[in-house]
């Protein structure tokens, strides 16, 4: 991957006529030499806004990364303010296969500012960048920016659980380093906006096309089809739930997510009568049975001497029913009572557990833990007499078998924990059981009551024993239309439960096959080559803060440590820029070992921070002089004198454009 800046292009409508500067760059390291407050960090930043970067400088929200000589007004080399009408950046870039493109985009006029035009062979074609689509449409300027580095932009994890483009603005800090809030820390400016996850790491995975990225998009892509597939379960599960409930069933034999041991012919629904559990399969059967008996009762011929004795008999039976019903339903909402605060109980002893799990934990941690390993803490001794004493109360001269340790302890508290909650479970499940219960007591509790005062409000005693039968009859056949519909709707379920337990499997064990290990065996070379060029160049640039030789790249987070740490405050501020410029400068380099994704392009605004001495500077200079002899561009824009880095870089190929404060700011009046 490469690419290389050609020419840089400021121009600036006032009412006084165009202003502006031409500044061609060359292959190599090229050094912009300006005096401070010039407008070297307004050339800098003008690379960045035509590439579309602008979010990577470090600005927050502010749109436009310019001075008000770009957006309001100007001054001239006599001092005057003019008035600015519009104003443009072009920049003519190349990639490695020579193609060379012509962007432009506007800081101040009547044209979008969030469109770029790119002109390509003499055909321009307008882009747009920050809407939706701009790293995968066709006019997305980061499509097209992706495409002619030939970058495979790719999906990343983001803060909501999802995957999200690796925007180029978000990789821009390895290779772009800002005046004012770069040289903070490696990749300061990193834009957080597009809410990618550990957005430092990605950035070095992709440029050093680590595998592990790919490996990570991986794993993020079954993560995200096995939520999908537990959500669909959850929703199926509700839909027979509630398609239960309107038979006043309760669907059992399905898991809360899939799992291996799923099996679908468990799945039934089921209705409890006091302690009695039944099939609604075997409820149908009753139903079936109990119309046929009322279609042969139906055929018989009522006596009219016995119709009056009927009636008694069916208000009466009908009252009896009633009462045990409802002597039934107060026991069973004394029990659900009984339930609910087991429920209750049992929660609080898995919050206790829980809490008891995370203690033993941090125990286990800070055992493991070697800062103690020199101190003479838990020995049991008197450190004034010598005398040995036991810490606690309990006797510990009898087998030390008959106390639990901490290791001990915690697996005790995980499995105590397991039992709880399926304790719970069990409870809920109880629950769910005796809420239904309820529900139908209830509901024939109504119907009686409703049916007795039909019956007594009713003076033809004849036409009451036909309606109680006719309406028998239609409750039962109705019941079992929709015992029907429910086992129909049933077998569609467990068609869909097994189809999606098998995705869930499937996607389970190719997550198992992913090594346990992140890195391939060229990540971990490509790492160790990073971690020698860091400290080669720390060494060269005169790093004093501690022997450079302690520090190594995290496997983690690959960036530099000491002793598995990251590197803060054990380093000075000016071994803490030292290390930024080694960092980059690394990256760059490893592209001359391994083909990767870096753009075999760096730019530093003033390099020279924290008053870093000239020997150490003039190190930086001879270093990236030699890094970008086999390819590749190095941009340092700074303030130092012209003569300091001819003598620093006396006898290395470079390139310099020096402009002198007298002949005034940077933004000049352009004849034509």
């Amino acid at each position: 991957m490469s690419l290389e800046l050609v020419h840089l292009k400021i121009r600036v409508n006032t009412i006084d006529g165009l202003y502006g500067i031409d500044i061609p760059f060359s292959k190599g390291l090229f050094l912009l030499r300006m005096d401070n407050s010039q407008g070297k960090s307004t050339c800098m930043n003008s690379i960045a806004y035509v590439l579309g970067m602008e979010k990577a400088l470090g600005l927050g929200n502010a749109k436009i990364p310019f001075p008000p000589s770009l957006t309001r007004a100007l001054t001239n080399k006599y001092g005057k303010e003019i008035k600015v009408i519009s104003s443009y950046v072009e920049l003519i870039i190349k990639n490695k296969e020579t193609r060379v493109a012509v962007l432009k985009r506007t800081i101040v006029g009547v044209e979008n500012t969030n469109i770029i035009q790119i002109n390509e062979d003499k055909k321009t074609e307008p882009y747009f960048l920050h809407r939706e689509g701009d790293t995968d449409r066709e006019h997305g300027f980061y499509n097209w920016f992706a495409n002619f580095l030939n970058w495979d932009i790719p999906k990343v994890p983001n803060h909501q659980g999802k995957d999200s483009p690796l925007y180029p603005a978000v990789l821009f800090p390895a290779w772009f380093v800002e005046q004012k809030k770069g040289w903070s820390s490696i990749l300061a400016t990193i834009p957080t906006q597009f809410g990618i996850k550990d957005p430092k790491k990605r950035v070095i995975e992709f440029l050093l096309s680590l595998d592990v990225n790919d490996n990570l998009l991986k794993r993020s892509t079954i993560k995200n089809k096995i939520e999908e597939i537990k959500i669909q379960w959850k929703i199926i599960k509700n839909n027979l739930e509630n398609i239960a409930y309107k038979v006043s069933a309760t669907a059992t034999g399905i898991p809360e997510q899939p799992e291996n041991k799923f099996d679908s012919y468990k799945i039934d629904l089921i209705v409890q009568n006091e302690d009695k559990i039944s099939s609604l399969i075997d409820i149908k059967t009753e139903l079936q049975s109990q119309l046929l008996d009322i279609d042969i009762n139906s055929k018989t011929k009522f006596e009219n001497e016995k119709i009056d004795l009927d009636v008694v008999k069916i208000i009466s039976a009908k009252l009896d029913e009633i009462n045990s019903l409802e002597n039934k339903l107060q026991e069973l909402i004394n029990y659900k009572s009984y339930i609910n605060y087991q429920i209750s109980s049992t929660n609080n002893r898995i919050k206790n557990l829980v809490d008891d799990k995370r203690k033993y934990e941090d125990i286990k941690k800070i055992s493991s833990s070697d800062i103690f390993n020199d101190l003479n803490i838990n020995i049991n001794e008197c450190p004034t007499c010598g005398a040995h004493y036991n810490d606690n109360l309990l006797d510990l001269h009898s087998k030390e078998d008959n106390l639990m340790t901490y290791e001990s302890s915690l697996i005790f508290i995980k499995e105590q924990i397991k039992a709880f909650e399926f304790v719970l479970d069990d409870s809920k499940g109880k629950l769910k059981l005796k809420n239904n219960e309820q529900k139908e007591m209830e509901s024939k509790i109504a119907q009686l009551k409703s049916d007795v005062n039909r019956i007594k409000n009713n003076d033809n005693n004849n036409l009451v024993i036909k309606e109680e039968i006719l309406r028998k009859k239609i409750k039962i056949e109705n019941l079992i239309e929709n015992i029907d519909d429910a086992y129909n709707y049933l077998m569609e379920i467990k068609l869909k439960l097994d189809s999606l337990n098998n995705q869930f499997i499937k996607l389970a064990n190719k997550r198992k096959s992913f090594p346990l290990g992140n890195l391939s065996t060229e990540d971990d070379l490509k790492l160790r080559s990073l971690n020698d060029e860091l400290i080669k160049r720390l060494n060269k640039y005169n790093f004093t803060s501690f022997d450079a030789n302690l520090i190594s790249i995290s496997e983690d987070t690959y960036f530099p440590t000491r002793e598995g740490y990251d590197i803060g405050f054990d380093t000075s501020a000016s071994d803490g820029i030292r290390i930024i410029w080694g960092y980059l400068l690394s990256l760059f380099s490893i592209g001359n070992q391994y083909t990767i994704n870096h753009p075999k392009l760096v730019i530093f605004d003033e390099p020279r921070q924290q008053e870093a001495n000239k020997v150490s500077f003039s190190e930086l200079l001879k270093d990236a002089a030699e890094s970008s002899i086999n390819g590749g561009q190095i941009i340092f824009a700074t303030s130092e004198e012209e003569s300091i880095l001819n003598q620093a870089l006396k006898g290395y190929k470079y390139n310099i454009i020096s402009f002198d404060k007298n002949d005034g700011k940077l933004i000049r009046k352009i004849d034509v």
